[in-house]
């Protein structure tokens, strides 16, 4: 696919002026003639184009006159030239038309009826627009459907061969999973090789089939598009926010689809920069957990070994007299709560304000902890944002990326489609650094596979390798010279060759990093899981906000220090205040001003700041019989956290063990009392999503069975605890939060925000800076020879998605650890042969697989299973500054059983 100078920033091609229906018409020179046409306002029939990839003209339909020639040229693949003369309309162009649509339909079956796309086919319209009537030579094609894929069915009777489905997954999201293939006298689309689609299962070939010849399984022949209810709403899955449709009848979800299809094929391709409006596998195929069998409907309390159903006046009767008598018996400070970031800022922000309004405590926390609370306490300390700087178009639009710690297809995949569109559109140069062979790796301009557990190393050798190479910004670094000399003396011990033996990244590879970053006028970093779920996370920020400062890239538009998340509301929960660190708005919670703003506001005195507690100390103080109640409200400590945690133990001892949730989760099944709470598609609020941006989420069915939203939960219990909150929907609450961080609901739009490193640099930084690159001791050899990392894959999302049965279809779990095939045949091992997988803390049996994306050295299993619990295997380190567990990698041995 060629360059595009309309949406390339650093190519601006020379301006022409033509001519379209008599009038003067300027632009870019060598765009495509039909994105001028369309950009007049003048909307022709193309059955082929979509103007998020490159055309194709094979349909024949966007035909016009030009000036000097005597047949029609389609104008999709014609370049717009300096004193063309077009014409788009007449009644020669209508017939032209007519006839690419009779060809099509020719050998189209009209089983419109039973078709999915009845009502929704373009071919249908412009059947319709053109007056076709007649086919006087129609013929079948009489292929078999295609039905090997889990998710797709290819019914190539229907294809009109627009190839917009190869198009959007080679041009788009650079999979390149589809083919044509002549069989049977025809061109069919198949997966390449012919074999069954195996591939990222986005569904977006699915979304820009402009017929039926691509259906999806989960809704085929069972309503039409008319009989559906549409709900724009954003998906719960991870942090990036994607806007979906959910398509309900009655009380079922039917299907998800999204703004990209054919019907919106009309567009400004730079506006791509912002996102192509499509989904990944698990915003398209994973909504079955929406209205699963197993979703609870029904409150559950504890009468001796059994959970109960209870209505839910006694039930709610029960637990304020149970929590109102250990408040009473023991004070406020025996109470905790912890929320999930799956919920809305309405409902985060009530349940910060219940635990220190209702209850008296500072002891919270969110699923926020689990890593990105590091990115957000050293980005705050450092610049203070707590937020990632930089949006998806500057993303896109970035000449340099520095990818570390991440494998962002599997986490955050439509985030990862910015980055494909920086490479493939806008020339980026992107760096990869991982210790997986992730996909991004494969695309990249400049992977790197790095040693487990080395990234900080990594880190120090771009700094040090920035400085020796003096790629530092003079204008920047002049600002605090003292802070610069500060951190020369901080790396002058860096080893840029022991690094490289540390590390496995060559020494001129660091060089070369150093120089790209720098010298490249919009340069991002984007750190994920390999930085911040892991141990000294905090640090490993902070150094990639030197690196950042000394290249002049902290505050400079376009560039910045960025991280994704988990959770689509991780953001939203910091925000919130959902953390003991902060009340809402990310002010400090011991800051006297802030407190007693909220405290007027709230009408109630707030805790002391002596009693805070995040994740880690209350799990602790639970333990130790301090905490003697704790209310969970979606979160699963004892699914997530391995055995060292002593999670189980600590839950035993409490009193009170209250847990509002969708499904019985495992923390659910020691609980005391079990609320049934709603998912995100029965109820209305807002989600903040990794960018920054406030994003709609709207109730597309009923609440399912007795369960209810989780606000209007938190508001009875606020009220039987006696507090006056007068909430009668999530606007009331949305009110509220206006007030108190007015300009925070921005809907839509990222907030721009500007890093302000000054006061950081000028203030303790010697000091620090003298700590984070602190010398440490050349590590021993490992004990064991394999490096054990648990981490997420593309079909899953914690343990939520593993409740939908479309995703579980596509990725079981196996039960089996993932190795690199280079790796098993070394210790002769087969796909499915028993091993034993041993670690300081224990060891298990399990199958082995071959994965190709397992460096040798490496050994994975996916952390949204815990059949077996190879998470128990794990040991735990915690941030001393952040309280973030680190517990996703170990050394292990792998001998066969």
């Amino acid at each position: 696919m060629g360059l595009r100078p309309a949406t390339n920033p650093d190519v601006e091609a020379a301006k022409i002026e033509l001519s379209i229906d008599g009038k003067s018409v300027t632009a870019k020179d060598g765009v495509s003639l039909y994105d001028v046409i369309a950009m007049t306002g003048k909307i022709i029939p193309a059955m082929c184009y979509h103007y998020t990839f490159d055309p194709f003209g094979s349909c024949g339909m966007c035909l016009v006159m030009q000036e000097g020639k005597k047949a029609p040229v389609r104008s999709c693949t014609a370049k717009a030239a300096a004193g063309m003369v077009i014409r788009t309309e007449g009644e020669d162009l209508f017939l032209a038309r007519k006839k690419a649509v009779e060809k099509h339909l020719s050998v189209h079956p009209l089983d419109c009826p039973v078709c999915d796309a009845d009502g929704h086919c373009e071919l249908q319209d412009m059947a319709f627009q053109h007056g076709v009537t007649n086919l006087a030579s129609a013929k079948q094609k009489f292929i078999p459907e295609d039905t090997r894929s889990p998710v797709l069915d290819f019914n190539m009777n229907r294809c009109i061969a627009c190839a917009e489905c190869i198009n959007v997954c080679k041009d788009v999201l650079m999979i390149d999973a589809l083919q044509f293939m002549k069989k049977g006298g025809f061109n069919q689309v198949v997966a390449k090789g012919d074999l069954a689609l195996n591939c990222e299962f986005c569904g977006d070939c699915l979304a820009v089939c402009p017929v039926g010849a691509i259906t999806n399984k989960f809704s085929k022949y069972l309503y039409k598009p008319w009989q559906m209810k549409k709900t724009t709403t954003t998906c719960n899955y991870c942090g990036d926010g994607c806007q979906l449709y959910l398509e309900t009848k009655d009380e079922e979800v039917v299907r998800v689809t999204s703004s990209l299809s054919w019907k919106n094929k009309w567009g400004d391709r730079s506006e791509t920069a912002k996102g192509h409006g499509g989904l990944c596998v698990r915003g398209r195929f994973g909504f079955e957990y929406l209205d699963s069998k197993s979703r609870l409907t029904q409150p559950l309390v504890r009468e001796g070994s059994q959970l109960v159903q209870k209505p839910w006046l006694e039930t709610m009767h029960q637990l304020v007299d149970r929590f109102a008598e250990i408040k009473r018996q023991y004070g406020a400070d025996a109470v905790a709560g912890l929320v999930t970031a799956r919920c809305t800022n309405e409902e985060l922000y009530l349940f910060q304000k219940l635990m220190r309004t209702a209850f008296g405590t500072n002891q919270l926390d969110s699923s926020a902890r689990y890593g990105h609370m590091n990115f957000v306490l050293a980005s705050k300390h450092a610049v203070g944002l707590g937020r990632t700087p930089n949006d998806w178009e500057d993303l896109t639009k970035a000449k340099a990326i520095i990818l570390i710690g991440s494998n962002i297809t599997e986490t955050n995949p439509l985030t990862a489609v910015r980055i494909k569109e920086a490479m493939r559109v806008y020339r980026a140069q992107v760096v990869t650094l991982d210790s997986a062979i992730t996909n991004m790796a494969k695309l990249a301009s400049h992977p790197f596979l790095i040693k487990p557990g080395t990234e900080g190393a990594v880190i120090d050798g771009l700094v040090r390798a920035t400085i020796d190479q003096d790629l530092v910004d003079e204008e920047t670094v002049e600002k605090h010279p003292q802070a610069f000399e500060a951190l020369k003396s901080a790396v002058a011990h860096v080893s840029v060759e022991r690094l490289a033996a540390q590390t496995g990244v060559p020494i001129e590879a660091f060089r070369e990093i150093a120089a790209i970053f720098a010298e490249s006028p919009r340069s991002i970093i984007l750190c994920a899981e390999g930085i911040v779920r892991r141990a000294n996370g905090y640090q490993n920020v902070l150094k990639l906000m030197d690196l950042a400062w000394i290249t002049g890239k902290l505050g400079r538009p376009g560039c910045g220090v960025n991280t994704v998340t988990e959770e689509p509301n991780e953001q939203g929960a910091v925000d919130m205040g959902v953390a003991p660190e902060f009340l809402p708005g990310q002010a400090r919670f011991d800051d006297p001003t802030a407190r007693d703003r909220f405290a007027g506001a709230w009408e109630a005195p707030l805790p002391s700041t002596e009693s805070s507690a995040h994740l880690i100390e209350i799990l602790k103080r639970c333990k130790s019989g301090q905490i003697k109640a704790l209310y969970v409200l979606g979160e699963n400590p004892l699914a997530t956290l391995p055995a060292s945690m002593e999670v189980r133990p600590a839950l035993d001892r409490l009193e009170l063990l209250v847990v509002q949730d969708p499904f019985l989760t495992d923390t659910a099944k020691m609980a005391h009392f079990v609320l049934p709470a709603c998912t995100y598609a029965e109820k209305d609020g807002t989600f903040t999503n990794l960018e920054g941006r406030v994003l709609r989420v709207r109730q597309a069915m009923d609440p399912l069975g007795e369960s209810l939203p989780d606000w209007h939960i938190m508001t009875a219990l606020a009220n039987a605890m006696g507090c006056r909150w007068e909430y009668q929907s999530p606007n009331d609450i949305q009110a509220e939060i206006m007030k108190l961080l007015p300009g925070y609901y921005n809907l839509g739009q990222p907030r721009k925000v500007t890093p302000v490193p000054d006061q950081y640099l000028s203030a303790g930084y010697a000091a620090e800076v003298a700590v984070r690159y602190r010398p440490t001791p050349p590590s021993e050899e490992h004990a064991r020879p394999f490096a054990l990392l648990m981490g997420q894959v593309l079909m899953h999302s914690g343990k939520l998605s593993t409740h939908a049965s479309g995703l579980i279809n596509i990725a079981p779990n196996t039960g089996k650890l993932r190795m690199n095939i280079q790796d098993m045949e070394r210790l002769g091992l087969q796909d499915g042969t028993k091993v034993r997988l041993t670690s300081d803390r224990g060891s298990l049996q399990l199958g082995v697989q071959p994965d190709q994306s397992v460096a040798p050295g490496t050994c994975f299993f996916p952390e949204h299973f815990n059949e077996p619990p190879v998470k128990d295997l794990m040991t735990v380190s915690v941030d001393a500054t952040t309280g973030v567990p680190s517990f996703k990698q170990i050394w292990v041995s792998v001998e066969q059983a």
